[in-house]
């Protein structure tokens, strides 16, 4: 419609140019000679078709459609300059920036799959853009991951850690039975990852604390330092007797129940006699202490100490029981001496003596728990003066043995504790007279009872017998021959 007004507008104009009217001026141009300055140039105007309606300078376009002169627009559907991809919004293939869609770039595209995209692995994403989780099957060192199987495997720990046996993680498929993430080789896990035994004994069994052998075969879960024991379950049939021999207590800790309705021996042993019968020319031997526990003093004599004293027992402190002095004789009737009897919670009992010789004296007390240790021993006896006064001759009577103190045992359990049978930790006798006749010396004190611990959230021994009674001192019933009992010892239940 422009176009055509136009036409009409320039077809006029074209008329009148090309036929002016009769009473129009002809164009001139007037000029003075001296070309003042009032002379007046009238040049007409022409509107040419090439020239636009409504602009004053000839540019308009007319129906041109003008653009905004900005960049290239993200999201319009058009891949323009800059941008590697339009599809007007996010893609499989292209993210909502116009960049191409890769994980790692940083850029998170869920049309893509993507999780998330930290533009790289992070500590809780992937290189792949899911989410890190252990047990997702892929290693994200970032997320503090050593491997990961997808769950627990033989090497790897269903906590993505590497595994191995002490690493405190469980790890069944690699065989472990237990794993209680120490290097201790000695409690109820080892480290082979196998768990304490449990032990029932229905026989006679024998315990050494110097080997940790039971009957002879070694305990895999023994530690040898502090002499302990670990099982997970301790039963002691009736008719079962358990023995325990060795220098140092026993300590025995359970993860489970203990019942002992046979007997745990710890106890002394006795103090032994001159021999042999009638003759009695050597001297007794000295009992041997229990667990932990200490031993008895040999007897004067041949055989013994070679003197006419027996020899002081053995005990924790300076003043162990002694023996008898039978060096001490003034008179030849009934001159014999009997040894002291050992100490522990309280002290021993002193010996007899007899025509100037010197007792035997108790051994002193000592404290136990701590340590975890038994009874002194008891003195041995000193002879019979039948010889010449300040020598031991072939006349004299020999000395008997000073018993053993009983010894020391700790139980822990973390289910219960029951005793209906006995746990045997009493001193040992005296050396008797074993029928010397005439050739009868002087008799060994008593070991002191030793000690007995127990300790669990549910101990019950009110049918049982804890024994810790010191020993009978070697007795004939006559002065200047009697040892000394030896003190009771120490129990505690908790």
């Amino acid at each position: 419609m422009m176009k055509k007004e136009l036409l009409i507008l320039a077809s006029a104009l074209g008329l009148l140019t090309a036929c002016p009217g009769d009473d129009a001026p002809p164009a001139t141009t007037d000029s003075d000679d001296d070309s003042g300055t009032g002379s007046t140039t009238n040049t007409p105007t022409t509107m040419t078709a090439g020239m636009t309606a409504g602009t004053g300078d000839g540019t308009g376009t007319g129906d041109e459609t003008a653009t905004d002169g900005g960049g290239p627009v993200c999201g319009n559907g058009v891949v323009e300059e800059g941008e590697a991809c339009d599809d007007s919004g996010e893609s499989a293939t292209c993210n909502d920036d116009c960049t191409a869609a890769a994980c790692g770039d940083g850029v998170l595209n869920e049309t893509a799959g993507e999780v998330c995209d930290d533009g790289g692995e992070s500590a809780a994403c992937n290189d792949d853009c899911t989410a890190a989780m252990c047990g997702d099957g892929i290693v994200n060192a970032s997320a503090m991951e050593d491997c990961d199987d997808s769950g627990e495997s033989e090497t790897c720990n269903d906590d993505c850690t590497t595994s191995m046996c002490g690493d405190g993680v469980l790890n069944e498929t690699a065989g472990e039975i237990c794993d209680d993430g120490n290097a201790d080789d000695f409690d109820f896990c080892n480290n082979l990852c196998d768990v304490a035994p449990a032990a029932v004994l229905d026989m006679m069994h024998v315990f050494d604390t110097d080997t940790g052998e039971l009957d002879g075969v070694p305990q895999t879960h023994w530690d040898p330092a502090t002499s302990t024991w670990y099982l997970t379950g301790l039963t002691i049939s009736a008719g079962g007797v358990l023995t325990v021999v060795g220098d140092t207590g026993l300590t025995i800790m359970v993860d489970g129940a203990v019942d002992i309705a046979g007997v745990l021996d710890v106890s002394g042993g006795n103090g032994g006699p001159a021999t042999p019968i009638n003759v009695c020319d050597t001297a007794g031997l000295g009992g041997i202490g229990g667990p932990g526990g200490f031993d008895g003093g040999v007897g004067a004599g041949n055989m013994g100490t070679g003197t006419q004293d027996g020899a002081p027992g053995e005990g924790p402190g300076m003043a162990p029981a002694t023996g008898g002095m039978s060096s001490t004789a003034t008179d030849m009737i009934d001159a014999a001496s009997g040894g002291g009897g050992g100490g522990h919670l309280l002290p021993g009992a002193d010996g007899t003596q007899n025509a100037g010789t010197t007792a035997g004296v108790g051994g002193e007390m000592h404290m136990s728990l701590p340590p975890l240790i038994g009874g002194g021993g008891g003195g041995g006896g000193g002879v019979e003066k039948d010889d010449a006064f300040g020598m031991l001759g072939p006349g004299d009577d020999e000395g008997s043995g000073g018993g053993g103190g009983g010894g020391a045992v700790s139980i822990s359990a973390t289910v219960s504790i029951t005793v209906t049978g006995t746990i045997d930790a009493s001193g040992g006798d005296g050396g008797p007279a074993n029928a010397c006749g005439g050739n009868l010396g002087g008799l060994g004190g008593g070991g002191a009872g030793g000690t007995i611990q127990l300790d669990s959230p549910a101990t019950d021994a009110m049918m049982g017998i804890l024994d810790v009674t010191g020993g009978a001192g070697g007795s004939i019933g006559f002065d200047g021959y009697d040892g000394g009992a030896g003190a009771d010892g120490n129990v505690v239940v908790l």
